[in-house]
């Protein structure tokens, strides 16, 4: 059965048994998703539990009229900002945040800087890069989970990959030793060429594929 008969099922039979199904579904994507935007296992599985609750409390006014995954993001999203809410701080990462493969990202102290990037980005933009880059959401799926308009959406994910370029950019060259000054009969003339800047890059995180 499809998500979306599953709660039909619930709704028009009281059969909790479709619930659970679907919580077993998707227990992995919620505690995940709440994990990478809040940095920490404990609050992740904190507010993972308040939207198993909200499932079965609300799955009435789920209205079809988007996927149920969509559904669930929107209240994994807002679980998320009430629990941050309520502890009354920015989430630090206790962690480290595992948001690619080993291939691509196989240093601990690597995951370690990423989390710690994300951490101090804005709760919002955390958000909307994660759902994006982590989870391959599309801007409107995140627009609509969050509940934002699809132009915010695009800004923040723009300035969080700009945050995470700097957090995570790799130190410039160092300076090359001074050379001794030549006798001026012995040295040439030089033409000085114009140095080029290097290029602005923006971080996008690989993403594991569920």
């Amino acid at each position: 059965m499809t998500d979306e008969d599953l709660v039909r099922r619930f709704v028009s039979d009281g059969l909790s048994d479709a619930v659970d199904v679907l919580l077993r579904r998707h227990q992995d994507r919620v505690l995940g998703l709440a994990y990478r935007i809040l940095g920490n296992r404990a609050d992740a599985l904190d507010a993972s539990q308040d939207v198993f609750v909200a499932v079965f409390r609300k799955a009435a006014s789920f209205r079809h009229q988007s996927a149920f995954t969509t559904w669930l993001y929107r209240l994994t999203v807002n679980a998320c900002n009430d629990h941050a809410r309520r502890r009354s701080r920015l989430p630090q990462p206790a962690e480290a945040v595992d948001v690619a493969s080993p291939d691509a990202i196989g240093r601990a102290d690597d995951r370690i800087a990423i989390a710690g990037a994300l951490a101090r980005l804005p709760l919002e933009q955390r958000t909307a890069v994660v759902m994006r880059d982590l989870l391959g959401l599309s801007y409107e799926e995140i627009a609509e989970a969050t509940g934002s308009a699809l132009g915010t959406v695009k800004s923040r994910i723009s300035r969080a990959r700009g945050a995470l370029a700097g957090g995570l950019g790799e130190p410039g060259p160092q300076p090359a030793p001074e050379q001794p000054e030549q006798a001026p009969e012995h040295q040439p003339e030089l033409e000085r060429k114009p140095g080029k800047e290097p290029a602005h890059r923006t971080a996008r995180l690989s993403r594991r594929k569920p």
